[in-house]
């Protein structure tokens, strides 16, 4: 499969990257002029009272303080941020390309497993929590979504010369982008998260759709796949009946979903759903389901790893959710 190169934009800044015990390598970001660099590599602030950065022309170097909790106990070092103590996971650094809420938690998570962690982020986010948590922090772009946390490049590419060996998705954004996996898989990033193949049978709404109806599993009426043109929206939604959803094939949490309660207002919603959802997730794609009055929504968490080791948590009824909506 083709995936994208990062060393495809002309006339860039290159990024030298050498790390203790790892690979040299040689990147390009792009050039688009913006109020924030990653030119050098060097972090924006050390947070870390267990790990000494040492920072060169261009390049960076992580040696990590690897201590036992006992002996770190008995040496009084106490607990360091967010309750974890100062211990550290050598070679081994997550960076986290997500904001807000679910980085803070992946951020505070890793914190307790001794893993540091590099914090993106836009420029309207310097001053965020996520940020002043991280024990690095790298700005990757400009306030819209596209140029910052849905671009791949600048993502890769602050991973890469902040010397990470892991990558967070959190969820959202680039989270179910399977591309994405690929890349960072190129590079030599381990993707916490599923492999690409399984997000491409799953992690895209109209093809989960598709694949639960050549298992047998029964699925709500709707269109077939996801909706080319206005006119073919227009002509499955009075087929299927209104009143109708309109849902962002990668979208969720209710981002670029929207109800049609009658055929005066689909249009304009089916627009506002495909700018909310390009905007949001990077991908304007959107499908068609009939509405359904008062639904329980109940769902199962699976969650397996690359160990063949599989657990789930019950269900979870998450009707409140449209209570709430």
């Amino acid at each position: 499969m083709e995936t994208m190169s990062l060393a495809k934009a002309t006339a860039a800044p290159q990024l030298f990257v050498s790390c203790e015990g790892r690979r040299r390598g040689r990147i390009q970001t792009s050039s688009k002029a913006s109020s924030c660099s990653l030119v050098g590599g060097v972090p924006k602030s050390v947070r870390s009272g267990s790990s000494i950065f040492q920072t060169g022309a261009g390049s960076l170097s992580l040696k990590h303080a690897v201590e036992k909790p006992a002996i770190a106990a008995q040496k009084g070092l106490g607990f360091s941020n967010n309750g974890a103590l100062p211990v550290t996971c050598e070679f081994e650094k997550i960076l986290i390309a997500n904001r807000g809420e679910i980085a803070v938690r992946i951020i505070r998570t890793a914190h307790e497993m001794g893993i540091p962690c590099v914090a993106v982020h836009s420029t309207i986010d310097r001053q965020a929590l996520h940020v002043q948590l991280a024990d690095e922090a790298v700005c990757i772009g400009e306030a819209p979504s596209s140029q910052s946390y849905l671009n791949i490049p600048n993502i890769v590419a602050a991973a890469l010369s902040h010397g990470c060996t892991m990558l967070h998705p959190g969820y959202g954004f680039l989270a179910e982008n399977a591309t994405f996996v690929d890349i960072c898989r190129d590079h030599g990033l381990n993707f916490i998260g599923p492999n690409p193949d399984s997000i491409r049978v799953m992690g895209d709404k109209a093809t989960a759709r598709k694949t639960m109806k050549q298992a047998g599993v029964p699925t709500v009426p709707g269109s077939e796949g996801l909706i080319e043109t206005t006119e073919e929206a227009i002509r499955l939604a009075n087929e299927i009946g209104f009143p109708v959803m309109i849902k962002a094939t990668a979208g969720g949490g209710g981002r670029g979903m929207r109800l049609a309660q009658e055929p005066g207002e689909f249009v304009k919603l089916l627009q506002q759903a495909r700018s909310e959802a390009g905007a949001a997730f990077g991908n304007d794609g959107v499908y068609l389901e009939r509405y359904i009055t008062n639904p329980r929504h109940i769902e199962f968490q699976v969650l397996a790893d690359k160990f063949g080791n599989v657990v789930h948590f019950g269900e979870r009824d998450c009707s409140i959710q449209v209570l709430l909506s």
